[in-house]
């Protein structure tokens, strides 16, 4: 069972392209479909997921980093409203209920829960800031910033589900899948790593 799931969540994601655009979509938040995630970060006031009235393909990743949010919706809500979704991300929401990740068998969801400080420390340096234009960076210097940060963030996010993957795949004792998440998720990091900065025209 494990096995099947593996393989296909491998496969969808392989399947999607890494061309596209950015829009505002959900509450306050920014879908690009460069790398297929939805930003939702650094909103303290956010205290709930707001999902799209219907379905909206295309994102694998749910990113909500830095608000205050304390329980998703199920699994069988997000993938009625996010079919293509793989991972959620809910780094830096200090009040999440951990025990409530036990309910999510097909969604990787990314926590602070179980890190020591060092860890903790670690992992939130790499989360997207909520930098804002000044003297010395104007707003053509704040979005560019903030897209490569974004970029690198998402690379980070996919490591850390890699990690996640491998995990689970050795303790099934499932060690040709180990390599072929490693070859697999090396593909995907490679290619943002190759999605050109977004310009203003």
């Amino acid at each position: 069972m494990f096995s099947y799931f593996l393989t296909a969540f491998l496969l969808l994601v392989l399947a999607k392209g890494f061309e596209g655009y950015t829009f505002s979509c959900l509450d306050g938040c920014e879908c690009d479909t460069d790398d297929e995630a939805i930003h939702c970060h650094n909103r303290p006031d956010r205290h709930s997921v707001q999902l799209p009235p219907s379905r909206l393909r295309g994102f694998t990743v749910l990113a909500l980093t830095r608000n205050n949010i304390d329980v998703l919706p199920s699994e069988e809500v997000l993938l009625e409203k996010l079919p293509d979704l793989k991972a959620v991300d809910v780094e830096g929401n200090e009040h999440f209920d951990c025990s409530t990740l036990d309910h999510y068998r097909t969604l990787m969801v990314m926590s602070d829960c179980g890190k020591t400080p060092e860890q903790l420390e670690a992992d939130r340096a790499k989360l997207p800031t909520d930098t804002q234009p000044n003297e010395d960076c104007d707003f053509e210097c704040v979005a560019n910033r903030r897209s490569r940060e974004l970029r690198e963030y998402v690379k980070h996010l996919w490591e850390m589900v890699k990690e996640k993957v491998s995990r689970l795949a050795k303790k099934h004792g499932l060690d040709k899948v180990v390599d072929d998440v490693g070859n697999f998720f090396n593909d995907v990091g490679e290619r943002i790593s190759n999605i050109k900065l977004k310009k203003k025209k």
